[in-house]
């Protein structure tokens, strides 16, 4: 493939890497759509190992280049930017799904879903520089991502108070 023929396509830098990101989070969602199908309604865990699945499996498929992109800071403002703005399409669908099942408020469900995608992205670079096995990455991500969510569940108006001395 010729430089000129992917211009044809994409007319910038830009609008290649929005293809392939695109590319990567339809190739995601499509994937956990039919995992889900599979297996929901189901435990938080179940739910966790399937989309953690997904993007082992999208990984796999599309490479690690997007998945990288998708929370980029690199020196690209521009192509952070689209990054950014492709995951938070990717985890908006998840803020009410995660505030209904563990009965917090949308903004801490916001919240709660950048750090579940915190703590998988943790696990899952780990897999991908070759220190876990994929094995072990989907089984460690599966157990941290529950138990970060069965942690918020029913916390919604339980904020301790701060004690006063005597």
């Amino acid at each position: 493939m010729t430089r000129q023929l992917v211009y044809r396509f994409f007319p910038s830098r830009q609008a290649l890497i929005m293809g392939l990101l695109e590319d990567f989070a339809d190739d995601l969602t499509r994937r956990f759509g039919e995992g889900a199908a599979r297996s929901i309604p189901g435990s938080l865990e179940a739910v966790a190992r399937v989309f953690v699945e997904a993007v082992c499996d999208t990984i796999e498929a599309k490479g690690a280049g997007p998945w990288h992109l998708l929370d980029s800071r690199g020196p690209d403002p521009a192509v952070a930017r689209l990054g950014r703005r492709i995951l938070d399409r990717l985890v908006a669908p998840w803020e009410a799904a995660i505030a209904e099942s563990i009965g917090v408020s949308r903004p801490e469900a916001a919240t709660v879903s950048r750090m579940v995608v915190a703590a998988g992205r943790a696990v899952l670079e780990q897999w991908h520089d070759g220190s876990l096995t994929r094995e072990e990455a989907v089984r460690i991500t599966t157990r941290g991502v529950s138990a970060l969510l069965q942690g918020f569940r029913g916390s919604a108006g339980r904020e301790e108070r701060p004690r006063r001395r005597r």
